[in-house]
């Protein structure tokens, strides 16, 4: 996730200023600090000493962060398809600094696809159980 975080940090140096562009920033913003948090987490033990019911409760934080920035990374790769579209159609040129914010982002989202392809592909909605009353016929 260290690596994934630099680039994200440094996709958001070189993020436009532009107004259609705010919802895609709050995203980037929310998937960096999510990713600050996770390394917090994630080195704020010694896993060594740790009994065991610890280390799965934090596993299952680190998991759940990793998955929170992947989806913020999703929102953000459409916000901003939709705007290179968009920019498209009017033909219009890129910002300054588009190909750089672009190369960081793919290099963000490879590396948390390499680091975390449990939490990222098979993490589901944890949902209570209901139990549904029996039918008689």
């Amino acid at each position: 996730m260290q690596a994934a975080h630099c680039a994200m940090v440094v996709a958001l140096h070189n993020f436009p200023d532009d107004p259609e562009l705010e919802s895609a920033r709050q995203h980037l913003e929310k998937a960096i600090a999510l990713s600050h948090e996770y390394r917090k987490v994630r080195n704020s033990i010694f896993w060594n000493v740790l009994p065991l019911k610890a280390k799965k409760r934090i596993r299952y934080s680190c998991n759940q962060l990793a998955f929170d920035v992947y989806s913020h990374m999703i929102d953000l790769a459409h916000l901003l398809n939709q705007y290179a579209a968009l920019q498209n159609s009017h033909m219009l040129t890129a910002p300054k600094s588009w190909q750089e914010l672009v190369n960081n982002l793919a290099h963000a989202f490879r590396w948390i696809e390499r680091e975390h392809p449990t939490e990222i592909n098979s993490l589901q909605l944890s949902l209570p159980s209901v139990t549904q009353p029996v039918l008689e016929d």
